[in-house]
């Protein structure tokens, strides 16, 4: 009964996503390798500050159950469409990813975390003044402080679910929420990050 419960609840969620403007998608759990470096780096991107870095770390550490690992990743820039590349090259290598939330296709690529690579790759238009680009970057110092601290999760996508709740903490700092900002609720999150067998 309960199997039937959730995977009612599973359809609703996946029904409501494809009519809403778009979801944002973040973490690469596997590797985005970029091989022989594919990602174009673009000239007028600019990097985070050490102190927004700082600010972050110290920030997920106090607020969450995260190490305050002060290895900092590598970050690079990419166009959005080569994110959403990158991100169905490595969902289409590997068969892990293709139950993540079902929404893979429809879904906006924002940001992506490179494990093996310990590499944030944040689009080419990304703001560091922007409480909701911070928020990205947030969601994705996560992933590298999960990938530091070798957290363990029952399953790949179980690993979002602090990701996101970071983010909305975050973007509640400045009177600001997922939803509107990425149109992402807080079912879509629980059921995005369930691990369904």
């Amino acid at each position: 009964m309960f199997k039937e419960f959730l995977m009612v609840a599973v359809v609703a969620s996946l029904t409501l996503a494809t009519s809403s403007r778009g979801h944002c998608e973040y973490a690469l759990e596997g590797s985005a390798s970029t091989g022989s470096r594919s990602v174009l780096l673009h000239s007028d991107a600019v990097q985070p500050s050490e102190d927004l870095l700082e600010e972050i770390v110290t920030w997920l550490s106090s607020n969450f159950d995260l190490p305050a690992n002060k290895d900092r990743p590598a970050i690079e820039f990419a166009s959005r469409m080569e994110l959403a590349r990158l991100r169905a090259r490595d969902l289409a290598s590997s068969q892990s990813f293709m139950g993540n939330d079902g929404q893979a296709a429809q879904r906006e690529v924002v940001a992506l975390y490179d494990n093996h690579r310990s590499t944030i790759l944040l689009p080419d238009d990304w703001d560091s003044t922007s409480p909701a680009d911070q928020s990205v970057l947030v969601h994705e110092m996560v992933h590298h402080l999960q990938n530091l601290g070798k957290l363990k999760f029952d399953c790949p996508q179980a690993r979002e679910n602090t990701a996101y709740l970071a983010q909305a903490k975050w973007l509640e700092r400045f009177g600001l929420s997922l939803e509107k900002e990425f149109d992402v609720d807080m079912f879509t999150v629980l059921i995005s990050s369930a691990c369904m067998y």
